[in-house]
C-alpha cells in the first residue's frame, strides 16, 4: 500500500538581531548593561513594563492598587523596633527621634510614652501569572522569595535601598505574594516591590556569591520568557531558542521560533548589514545621532526609527551665586528677574538646535517632563522662539543699548550727582570640553542672544571639574553665569531638582550640602509647597497629581533654567520586521520580543 504523504514543517522563522556591545552575564542580578537588560527580555518574562511614562502589568496579573490589594495599615512600634524616621532613614526607635504618626503628625518620641506609638505601614500583595520554566516547572510564588533572598544578600552587587525597607516579603499561595514595610515607609512605587522569580529548584544550593559565576545562572539559566539560550560563542554570537513552556503559547507567542544575536556590530556597517541580509534588527546602542540624517534618507530597504530617551539638555540660570561670584558681587544679578529669565528662553531658536543635531527627530522640551508626560499640565507656560518678544521684554526692564555696540547695558542713574554708570549686559555660558552636542548647543546660544543684545562669553572645561561637588566646581559651586549640562527625567516627575532644601551649599549654613542637584540657588516657596506635596503622596491620588501638575506649571512660568531637548535613541529594522516598539521609558526597544515578529522577505 502507498506510504502516507508526509506533512512538510513549515520553515523555521529566525529574527537576528545587532547590537554593539555583549553581555558579561545573563544573570538577573549580574551584568546590568543595556546589552544584558535587552537579552534578559528573551529569557525573563517581564513582570512590569514602563510603558509612556507610566507602567503596566505583564508577569503579574494586576498592577496592586490602594484600596484594592494595597492598604496602608496601623502598627505599634516601641523603642527599638525599626522603622523610617522622618527624615527617610532606616533606623532602630531610640528616644529623640523624629517619627512621623498614623494621622501624619510628627512627633518626637521620648520612650515614655504610656501605649506603644501607632504608626503607617504599607502592605502590598501581588499575584503572578501562570509562568513556567523552560524545564516545564511551574513558576511559584516562592521563586519569587528565593530571588528577594538572593538580592538582600551582601554579596550581590546592587542597591538594598529597597530590601532595606522591607519588613517582610513572603508566598501567601502558589502564585501570590505580600510585601510588608518597614513602619514609616510610604512607597510611591510600592506597585512595582515584587521581585523577579529564580529557579530555586535548580539553584537554591548555591550561595549568592556563587551564583554571580555559576554557569546555571549566567551563561545557561532556565527561562521563564519566551526564549531559551542555546548556545553563546564569546565576542560572536548568541543563539536563543523557542521555549517549549512559556506560558503563552497558546496565543502564538513567541512569534518566531529562534533568534540570533550577533555582536560588536555598529554605525554604518550594522546598517550596511542590514541591507545585505545579516541583520534584522539593530539595536540603539549599535547607532549614534551622526547616523541620523542617513537613516532618514533610507530608500526603503530599512526602516528607522527615532524615540526620546530619558536624558534631557538644559541651561542653568546662575540665579542665587554662592559667596563672591554673582549676586551683585563680581556681576550684576542679571537672573534673578524673571522677566530676564523669561525673555532669553524666547530669544533661543531651540528648534534650530534640534534640527542641527538631531535631524529634528527629538521635541523641544518645555519642562523637566516632555509634554507627552501623563503630568504635563494643561496650564503650562510654552515659551515659543520670539526674539521680538524676548526684546521687548529686556526694553520693558530697563536693559538698552546705550553706546551702540549691539549689546544691551544696565544703566545706573544718580541725577543728584551727576553720575550715569552703564554696565554691559555680558555673560559667560560653560559647559564640559569632552561634549560636541553641549558645545555646539552654546554656539549657537551665544548667537542668538547677540540677537537680543546679550554679550555671552564660551568657556569649557574637564568633565571631573564641570561636574565635581562643590564648592570650587563651577557648576555644583554656584560659580556661573550660564552652565549647559543634562539631567535625567523619568516617570516620576524629578521636581526635586529645584527644590529650595536641595540648593548646593553647606548644610551648616542651610543649604542642601555640596553634593546636592539644585545648581540654580533658585528658591520658590509655591514650588517647594506642590513639589514636596507631590513627592510625598501616592501615585494615583489627586495630592500626587494635582501637585506634581502645579509644580510644573511654576516651573514652567518661572523658569529657573531653560528646557533644551531630549536626546534620541535610534534603532533600525528590515521592513519584514513587525510590532517592535522603542519606547521612551522602557530602557530595551526588544521589551516586547515575544511578539516581535518578520514576514517572509
Amino acid at each position: 500500500s502507498p506510504l502516507p504523504p508526509t506533512a512538510t514543517p513549515p520553515p523555521t522563522k529566525e529574527i537576528t538581531i545587532c547590537m554593539a556591545g555583549e553581555p558579561e552575564s545573563v544573570y538577573l542580578y549580574g551584568d546590568d548593561s543595556l546589552a544584558a537588560t535587552a537579552v534578559r527580555h528573551a529569557i525573563y518574562e517581564n513582570l512590569i513594563t514602563t510603558l509612556d511614562y507610566a507602567y503596566q502589568p505583564q508577569g503579574l496579573a494586576a498592577l496592586p492598587q490602594l484600596g484594592e490589594d494595597a492598604a496602608i495599615k496601623t502598627v505599634r512600634v516601641r523603642a527599638g523596633d525599626r522603622i523610617v524616621d522622618a527624615a527617610g532613614k532606616v533606623v532602630s526607635l531610640r528616644p529623640g527621634m523624629q517619627i512621623v504618626l498614623l494621622d501624619g503628625e510628627l512627633h518626637t518620641f521620648s520612650g515614655e510614652e504610656a501605649e506603644p506609638v501607632e504608626m503607617q505601614q504599607m502592605v502590598v500583595d501581588f499575584t503572578l501569572q501562570p509562568l513556567v520554566w523552560s524545564d516545564g516547572t511551574a513558576v511559584t510564588a516562592d521563586d519569587s522569595v528565593f530571588s528577594f533572598e538572593i538580592a538582600a544578600d551582601l554579596d550581590t552587587p546592587g542597591s538594598k535601598h529597597l530590601i532595606d525597607r522591607t519588613a517582610s516579603y513572603k508566598a501567601t499561595a502558589d502564585l501570590t505574594l505580600r510585601w510588608t514595610g518597614v513602619p514609616g515607609y510610604l512607597d510611591p512605587a510600592y506597585f512595582t516591590n515584587v521581585w523577579p522569580p529564580l529557579p530555586r529548584h535548580q539553584l537554591g544550593e548555591y550561595a549568592a556569591a556563587d551564583l554571580l559565576t555559576r554557569p546555571e545562572a549566567a551563561q545557561s539559566p532556565l527561562s521563564s520568557g519566551p526564549f531559551v539560550l542555546a548556545e553563546w560563542q564569546p565576542g560572536r554570537m548568541m543563539r536563543l531558542e523557542r521555549n517549549p513552556h512559556y506560558y503563552r503559547a497558546d496565543e502564538g507567542f513567541p512569534a518566531v521560533d529562534q533568534l540570533t544575536i550577533r555582536f560588536g556590530l555598529d554605525g554604518m556597517d550594522a546598517v550596511t548589514a542590514v541591507a545585505g541580509g545579516q541583520c534584522d534588527i539593530i539595536t540603539h546602542d549599535a547607532l549614534n545621532r551622526e547616523d541620523i540624517p542617513t537613516l532618514i534618507e533610507a530608500d526603503g530597504s530599512l526602516i528607522p526609527y527615532f524615540s526620546d530617551n530619558l536624558v534631557f539638555e538644559n541651561i542653568d540660570f546662575g540665579i542665587d551665586s554662592w559667596e563672591q561670584y554673582g549676586d551683585d558681587l563680581g556681576r550684576p544679578d542679571w537672573f534673578e528677574f524673571v522677566p530676564v529669565r523669561q525673555a532669553i528662553v524666547q530669544c533661543l531658536d531651540r528648534q534650530a538646535m534640534v534640527d542641527e543635531l538631531f535631524a529634528g527627530q527629538t521635541p523641544i522640551m518645555n519642562a523637566y517632563i516632555p509634554d507627552e508626560h501623563p503630568l504635563f499640565p494643561d496650564g503650562a507656560v510654552i515659551w515659543p522662539y520670539d526674539p521680538d518678544a524676548g526684546n521687548a521684554l529686556l526694553d520693558e526692564f530697563g536693559l538698552e543699548d546705550t553706546d551702540g555696540d549691539g549689546f544691551r547695558e544696565l544703566v545706573e542713574r544718580d541725577i543728584q550727582a551727576g553720575i550715569v554708570a552703564t554696565t554691559t549686559f555680558s555673560v559667560t555660558l560653560g559647559a564640559n570640553s569632552e561634549s560636541i552636542v553641549r558645545n555646539r548647543v552654546n554656539e549657537m546660544v551665544q548667537a542668538d542672544l547677540a540677537e537680543c543684545g546679550i554679550q555671552v562669553s564660551l568657556y569649557d572645561v574637564p568633565a571631573e571639574k564641570w561636574f565635581d561637588d562643590g564648592p570650587f566646581s563651577p557648576l555644583f559651586g554656584r560659580r556661573f553665569d550660564l552652565a549647559t549640562y543634562a539631567w535625567l527625567t523619568g516617570i516620576t516627575p524629578p521636581c526635586g531638582l529645584y527644590l529650595s532644601s536641595n540648593i548646593t551649599g553647606p548644610e551648616e549654613q542651610g543649604f542642601g550640602g555640596w553634593g546636592n542637584v539644585n545648581a540654580t540657588g533658585w528658591a520658590n516657596e509655591e514650588y517647594d509647597a506642590a513639589c514636596q506635596t507631590a513627592l510625598d503622596a501616592l501615585p494615583g491620588t489627586d495630592a500626587y497629581t494635582e501637585n506634581h501638575r502645579e509644580a510644573v506649571r511654576i516651573f514652567t512660568e518661572r523658569l529657573p533654567t531653560i528646557p533644551l531637548f531630549q536626546y534620541v535613541n535610534t534603532a533600525v529594522t528590515h521592513p519584514s520586521i513587525r510590532s517592535f516598539q522603542p519606547n521612551p521609558t522602557q530602557p530595551s526597544e526588544l521589551w516586547n520580543i515575544f511578539e516581535i515578529d518578520k514576514v517572509a522577505r
